[in-house]
C-alpha cells in the first residue's frame, strides 16, 4: 500500500509553523519530501518522525464554542513569520426553514395578524376623521 503524502501547506498548518519554515526543514534534510512538480509532497511518516524526534509538536487548534455569543470575538495568534492584517468579521446565525416548519408557519401567522391589526387601526382612524368632519359641519 502506498504511503499518503500531504501538501506543504497542510504540514505547516498541522505543526503551527510557516510554509517557509517547512521549506527550510526540507532543504536542510530535516524533513523528507518529494517534488513531483512545483509543489512539495511530504510523506505522513516523515511528519510523524519529526514530531516523535521532539523537534516540533503539533499545533493545538483553538476550539470555538458551538454557538458564539453575540458581541464576542475569537482571535488566533499569528504564526511565525506572519504579518498582522486588519480583518472585519461578522457572524450571522441563519436557520433555513421549509414550508412545513412550525416556526415559519407561526411567523407567517403573526405577520398576517399584524397586517390585519394595522388595517383595523387605519379603518378606525378613518372613521374617527369622518365623524370629526361630520360634527364640524353640524
Amino acid at each position: 500500500m502506498e504511503e499518503r503524502h500531504v501538501p506543504l501547506s497542510t504540514v505547516a498548518g498541522r505543526l503551527g509553523v510557516s510554509e517557509r519554515t517547512v521549506r527550510r526543514w526540507i532543504q536542510a534534510g530535516k524533513l523528507k519530501a518529494t517534488r513531483p512538480g512545483r509543489d512539495y509532497r511530504i510523506p505522513e511518516s516523515a511528519v510523524k518522525a519529526l514530531i516523535e524526534e521532539g523537534e516540533v509538536s503539533p499545533k493545538e487548534q483553538p476550539r470555538l464554542p458551538e454557538v458564539v455569543p453575540p458581541g464576542e470575538a475569537y482571535f488566533v495568534p499569528l504564526e511565525e513569520g506572519e504579518e498582522p492584517d486588519t480583518v472585519t468579521l461578522r457572524l450571522y446565525t441563519v436557520r433555513l426553514l421549509d414550508e412545513r416548519d412550525r416556526l415559519l408557519q407561526e411567523v407567517r401567522r403573526l405577520e398576517r395578524e399584524k397586517a390585519a391589526m394595522r388595517e383595523e387601526l387605519e379603518k378606525a382612524a378613518m372613521r374617527e376623521e369622518l365623524e370629526k368632519a361630520e360634527r364640524a359641519r353640524e
